[in-house]
């Protein structure tokens, strides 16, 4: 078998993954949970075209509104394929149609019986806007075919080009109105980069906290000083578009017209966003710097929050002693640092208004970690295991195929991909369970989380970064907060429930991760999938040996358990904040399913 290379305009791609996106939501968060979801034509054709490759997906959304599509695969959790239009059907209607992403949403939205509350009637915007922005994106990428997202560090994190494959909307992002543009220069997946804003600002209300750096050694990596205007002023980076909200807002404008913040526009390092938006690459630079940015992309606001910013500093104290320790079943253990933070705000004035301004000027340090890899050996998860310009995966022709006569490329062999990705697995998995069941640490080890350092191609190492999501469970992880000093509500940010710390892990392992991995792994080929969920279990079983102590969770996953499975898609419909998603059950990827015509092990 080789890729199949279709010919799709930019248009088209992005109307196809927008929707596979919204699929995969509504098929994980309702369709399998309200066992609404069979592997059936419907009983109805009409409209439908008579040859249809795949097998037949039909959701029964509601009593009067069905969905149907052909897949690749049949799976239990969920995660396929898509090899047709999606087609909707209301009981009224004379037949089946292909409808516009603002009526798949409409239809949805109107038919839509298994909600509490009042519906987020701006979703369909969000999901248009999300696709139109892939439109760009992918125009953008077919114009330059040279920038493969694989080469290096850099480029793997602006080849994102369809972002979050769960989620409705993933490349909303609500910049002001006044600041939208084609291809801005702060938007990764144009191949920015962009001279960051810098303000100065008076010594007095400037802090820094830091964890082995002193103070200089911070204040020199977050902005170019040499702007400082005289020795009693300190300069800060901010991303471009957070300067513009910054400067607007008319408490900053005050102090501007009175000298007391200085405004010196975009005078700063020349810097690439990242994925994240508000995390800046700065080549040669040994820290990343992670500002706020008071935009929603996808679900959150991405400011830094002031809690968030002390429990970073504590999470990276934590890392740091756990290193230490020489923990064995940590030994695959690899985090970037994040040492230092940094703000500003008035000295006078309430606090609510100091909290502010310590949230729009935030600067985190994180480390720079491919000073220590070198950036052609460090790749974003998230891309590694996405899609290219014709959707179809890149990881395919990274792991390495042979070429047949003009550019063709043959898929890699079974037995590679198995090696590579049981190699994959052994950088992953033991650091995340053994964080969370040796000392109650909860990372989140989702595909945007994770960068797969490699050497040739092959997996050595995962690097997990962002301390400002590690959660302590509150039956052992809380240990960890001994003799710190702490205003309750950071601490109350830094804790979960252990049942929500597993939910976590789960999710964001095996359902956000793995299950990704293993769907792009196993393109053209599903019943490697098969295969690949095996290896999986194996390492688990693997990483359970190691363990050497109570693992309940665990057992009960290897026995069979259900997966957790994060509700963005409700999120969204019900306009609530990432902090309040909640969790439905997956049917265990390993359970064997007896079918009509077959018995399927995942498939």
């Amino acid at each position: 078998m080789s890729y199949a290379r279709f010919s799709r305009l930019p248009g088209e791609t992005s109307r196809h993954a927008s929707t596979h996106a919204l699929l995969n939501c509504i098929i994980k968060e309702v369709a399998i949970p309200h066992d609404t979801l069979t592997y059936r034509w419907p009983v109805r054709r009409e409209g439908l075209p008579e040859r249809l490759h795949g097998t037949p997906l039909l959701i029964e959304w509601s009593a009067s509104l069905s969905l149907f599509v052909m897949v690749d695969r049949r799976s239990v959790i969920g995660s396929h394929f898509y090899l047709s239009d999606v087609y909707l059907r209301a009981s009224a209607a004379t037949g089946w149609h292909v409808p516009e992403m603002a009526e798949l949403i409409d239809s949805l939205l109107a038919h839509c019986q298994w909600h509490d509350g009042t519906l987020n009637q701006e979703l369909r915007d969000q999901v248009v806007q999300s696709q139109e922005v892939m439109t760009t994106i992918v125009a953008h990428a077919v114009d330059h075919p040279g920038r493969h997202p694989l080469t290096d560090y850099r480029r793997s994190e602006q080849g994102l080009w369809f972002g979050h494959p769960n989620h409705p909307t993933p490349k909303a992002r609500q910049w002001p109105p006044h600041l939208l543009q084609d291809r801005p220069a702060y938007a990764p997946e144009f191949n920015a980069t962009t001279a960051l804003h810098q303000f100065s600002f008076p010594v007095e209300g400037l802090s820094v906290q830091a964890n082995r750096l002193t103070d200089r050694d911070v204040l020199l990596n977050v902005a170019d000083q040499t702007h400082a205007e005289g020795n009693e002023r300190r300069v800060l980076s901010m991303h471009p578009v957070q300067a513009d909200l910054f400067r607007r807002d008319p408490r900053v404008a005050e102090l501007i017209r009175h000298g007391i913040i200085g405004d010196l526009g975009q005078s700063g390092w020349s810097a690439a966003p990242t994925a994240s938006m508000r995390t800046w690459y700065i080549e040669g630079h040994p820290w990343f710097l992670k500002g706020s940015l008071n935009v929603r992309i996808t679900n959150c606001v991405r400011k830094n929050a002031w809690y968030e910013l002390e429990s970073t500093l504590v999470i990276d104290r934590i890392m740091h002693r756990l290193a230490r320790m020489k923990d064995s079943v940590l030994e695959a253990l690899c985090v970037a640092q994040e040492p230092a933070t940094v703000h500003w705000a008035p000295t006078e004035g309430d606090d609510d208004m100091k909290r502010w301004f310590r949230e729009q000027t935030g600067v985190i340090l994180r480390e720079n970690f491919c000073q220590r890899f070198a950036p052609e050996h460090c790749l974003l998860s998230a891309t590694l295991f996405a899609r290219d310009t014709q959707l179809a995966p890149l990881v395919l022709s990274f792991i390495g195929g042979s070429t047949h006569g003009e550019g063709e490329q043959a898929l890699p062999s079974e037995r590679r991909v198995r090696q590579w990705f049981q190699t994959y697995l052994r950088t992953l998995v033991a650091p995340v369970m053994g964080l969370f069941f040796r000392h109650g640490i909860v990372m989140e080890p989702h595909l945007q989380n994770c960068v797969l350092i490699h050497d040739e191609g092959m997996p050595w190492k995962m690097l997990l970064r962002d301390f400002e999501g590690v959660k302590l469970t509150d039956d052992k992880g809380v240990d960890w907060l001994a003799g710190e000093s702490l205003h309750p509500r950071v601490r109350e940010s830094m804790t979960y429930r252990r049942e929500q710390g597993w939910n976590r892990i789960a999710y964001c392992l095996l359902v956000n991760h793995v299950a990704e991995a293993i769907l792009a792994l196993s393109w053209q080929r599903p019943e490697l999938g098969d295969a690949l969920w095996q290896d999986t279990l194996d390492e688990l079983r693997r990483v359970r040996q190691t363990l050497d102590m109570p693992a309940p969770e665990l057992d009960a996953l290897l026995e069979g358990g259900d997966l957790p499975c994060k509700t963005n898609f409700k999120l969204r419909l019900m306009a609530q904040a990432d902090r309040q998603a909640e969790y439905v059950a997956l049917p265990s990827p390993w359970q064997v399913a007896r079918t009509v015509d077959r018995e399927v092990a995942y498939g």
